[in-house]
């Protein structure tokens, strides 16, 4: 096999699925879609570099708003089995923000990359674990993007409207009532299969209602309807149906809870849309497997995909610095469309 390079040679895949190899994902077709060389330092190069799989796992204030919601969630459901009063739920609230995002908030201003070789070995494991941890950093912070006092604000109220909307839930209401011994998933990433390819799909929650019904719920911090709701939707089918969950998709019932609003959409699932959810599948993935050098391996090499010419989009990727190195630090080059591009 060749030896692996993030820069140029080939490169193996990085680690979105638990088993290696070729995966389909609705995030992974977005960013095959959007911009191939994306693509390529997301799945592929991140595997081999360091700084490029520190690079992917930067994040802008918005997606901050909503994993921390996320994390919150998982969190509180792990942990409890009736609702708190309305006193523990605004302490909870309030050490989110005033703790938990204040402390990542410092952490990512804070943040100095040292080299690994420069750093002493680990008193112990835990601190061989801690050491480990991949610094959290803001997009923002990263390639220095002033930051109004209006856009915390917004990223901190996401965060608050969110979480007292979801302790008002009938959601979580009913996921309490029906008890946890018929709670089917957790936040878990699970995984499929169309064909001979491998679909990776994250469960918020699912749980079984009183009726025998198959209840799945999709937390959403965001406003609008995402591109591949419908895809995802019947992906939840297809999954519920491979674990012996349900027989028929129409014994599964999806809401997607959007919490900033707050409102709840009901989406069933039926024959017609599991099938076309495959089709989807299947040429997504098939796209995806022409660009690369040797399929069944799931090798891929840079030079195979290319760059997008799209200074509004460019400006807010993770990787702009390995695009566009010279105007990684300059924002106004950026805005203004005088990108250029590495060697």
């Amino acid at each position: 096999m060749p030896e692996p390079s993030a820069h140029g040679g080939p490169s193996t895949p990085s680690g979105e699925s638990p088993k290696g190899g070729f995966s389909w994902s609705a995030s992974r077709h977005d960013s095959f879609a959007t911009c191939k060389r994306r693509y390529y330092y997301s799945y592929y190069a991140a595997a081999n570099d360091a700084e490029i799989r520190r690079l992917k796992k930067l994040s802008a204030l918005p997606l901050w708003a909503g994993s921390v919601v996320h994390d919150t969630i998982e969190a509180f459901l792990r942990a409890n089995d009736r609702l708190p009063s309305l006193e523990d739920q605004e302490a909870l609230i309030r050490s989110v923000v005033h703790s938990g995002m204040l402390s990542s908030w410092r952490e990512s201003e804070a943040f100095v990359q040292v080299a690994e070789a420069t750093l002493p070995p680990a008193a112990s494991p835990e601190a061989a674990v801690e050491a480990a941890r991949e610094p959290f950093r803001l997009f923002e912070h990263e390639y220095g993007i002033p930051i109004e006092q209006e856009d915390k604000r917004l990223a901190v109220n996401i965060v608050m409207r969110s979480l007292k909307n979801f302790f008002k839930s009938d959601t979580l209401r009913r996921a309490l009532e029906v008890g946890r011994e018929r709670w089917l998933a957790l936040e878990d990433l699970v995984s499929f299969h169309v064909d001979d390819v491998e679909v990776l799909l994250r469960m918020d929650l699912a749980y079984r209602d009183h009726d025998g019904r198959v209840v799945i719920v999709d937390w959403k911090t965001g406003r609008g309807e995402g591109r591949f709701n419908e895809v995802q939707v019947a992906g939840y089918a297809l999954y519920a149906a491979e674990q012996g969950w349900v027989k028929e998709p129409e014994e599964i019932s999806t809401e997607l809870n959007y919490l900033v609003i707050p409102k709840a959409v009901r989406r069933s699932v039926d024959r017609r849309k599991v099938d076309h959810a495959r089709n989807f599948i299947r040429k997504s993935a098939g796209n995806m497997k022409t660009l690369l050098l040797d399929p069944a391996l799931n090798l891929a090499r840079l030079e195979d995909f290319p760059m997008i010419e799209r200074p509004s989009f460019c400006r807010r990727c993770n990787f702009r610095r390995l695009c566009f190195p010279r105007a990684a630090t300059s924002e106004s080059s950026l805005v203004e469309g005088t990108l250029t591009p590495a060697g």
